[in-house]
Order: structure tokens, then sequence, then C-alpha cells
């Protein structure tokens, strides 16, 4: 493994995020970086990139403490995967994100739900027809519903950051987090910005204790922007990809 220090683009560039999300990384300490020069400009190692993404240098996920998969459609997921499903009707959203959604909280594993609207509606209406009170579980913090609104790309990412490390404070585990695509394309603005959250959002989950699933209605996006998604959602193709389709 190379020694060389990285600069701050280099290491955004590594990371497949933002210089901005690098740079507040750092100063929280989230991300190891040493200070060279007189302005102290920040440095990095590929070593510590590396395990901030949630992997060793020999490429294992590091999760000491925690269980390193959660079981979903049979299949036990590794915590810091980033997924994609893919759906061309309104009744198959729900089946591609409902299973998620219920397995996890039936399980006591905090559940993320970012979906505007109908969208959160249909999905609030889905789990209570599969007899899950979802008035408890929100009013217990085990169903967390994530603020829609417009939003930077930097604030998103924080904000679920935030609400992953208020999940585990309360609740250590695994988190699951559903995000809407068709929301999300709507509050950042443009499909341009939407695929670059997307981008950035991997290197963040792969170090936090969640699994994230990424629902994309077939209609709203053309083929090469579902090659793009499957390009940020990779760890979707290690598993059954029947099982991200409906």
């Amino acid at each position: 493994m190379s020694e060389r220090l990285l600069n701050t683009a280099e290491a955004a560039a590594f990371l497949r995020a933002s210089q901005a999300s690098v740079r507040r990384w750092a100063d929280a300490g989230l991300l190891t970086a040493s200070r060279i020069g007189r302005r102290g400009a920040r440095r990095f190692r590929e070593e510590d990139l590396l395990r901030f993404m949630g992997r060793s240098p020999a490429g294992s996920t590091a999760a000491a403490g925690l269980p390193r998969a959660l079981a979903f459609q049979g299949m036990a997921i590794r915590l810091g995967s980033h997924l994609a499903g893919f759906y061309a009707t309104d009744t198959g959203r729900v089946r591609v994100g409902l299973p998620f959604l219920r397995d996890g909280l039936l399980a006591n594993q905090t559940c993320l739900l970012y979906a505007g609207g109908a969208f959160r509606d249909q999905y609030l209406r889905a789990l209570e027809n599969e007899d899950v009170d979802t008035t408890a579980a929100i009013k217990a913090g085990l169903l967390v519903l994530k603020a829609v609104r417009r939003i930077s790309i930097d604030e998103w990412i924080a904000e679920f950051e935030r609400l992953v490390a208020e999940a585990t404070r309360v609740r250590p585990g695994p988190v699951r987090f559903l995000g809407d695509t068709s929301t999300g394309l709507r509050c950042v603005g443009s499909t341009r910005a939407f695929f670059r959250l997307e981008q950035e959002l991997t290197p963040v989950v792969k170090r936090l204790p969640v699994v994230a699933l990424c629902p994309y209605d077939a209609r709203s996006f053309d083929g090469v922007h579902i090659v793009d998604a499957l390009k940020a959602h990779f760890d979707t193709l290690d598993y059954q990809l029947g099982y991200f389709l409906s």
C-alpha cells in the first residue's frame, strides 16, 4: 500500500465524496488527518481512508462488537451495503421496500424511512397491513422518518450521519435505511445532483452499521440512469439481483 499522503482533493476522489464532506469528517475527528505546513493543510493516508470506509487495508469489513450482516430475503446482507431495487408499478414500490422495513422492525432494528407524501403513506399503510403498529414504532424511535425538504447534498449526508448515530446510541445494532429515489430526485433538484448524492453516500454507508436500500422507479429513470444506479450501488451485484426487482 502506498505511503504517499493524499491532499483533500485526492482523498475526496478516493472516497468518491465532496471535499467539503472530507473536511467536515476530518474536523469532527471521524476521519484521521494530519496537518502540514504553516497553513495546516490536511493530509490523509490511504490506510486511514480504507478504515474510514469500513474496510481494513486487506479489504475486509470491520465491525467489531456488532453483527456483520442482517437477514433479508433469506440472504445475509453485509453491514455497509448500499443496495438498489427497481420497480415499474406503484404496487411494485411496496414489494421492493416493504419486506426490508417489516423484517427490520420485527427484529427490533431501527429503520430509517426517507419518502415523501403519498410514497411515505403507502409504506406506512403497507406496514399496518402486515400487523406492524407504525404509530408505536415511531413513538419508540424504532421507525424514524427522515425529513423531506429541499436540501444540499452535504446537508443531506450530514443529516443521514446524525440520524444513524442517534439510532445506534438508543439501540445498538444494525440500522436499515430505505430511501425513495423519486423523493430524493425532487429534493436535490436534478438527476446529475441526485447521482452525485448516491455516489457520495456509498463511502458513508461503508463505515456505518447500516444497510441502505434505494428503490428506483424505472418509469422515472432512463436506461443510462439505471446503469448509473447499478454503478452507484455495486454491492447489489453481490447478491441475488432478482430479489431487488419487482
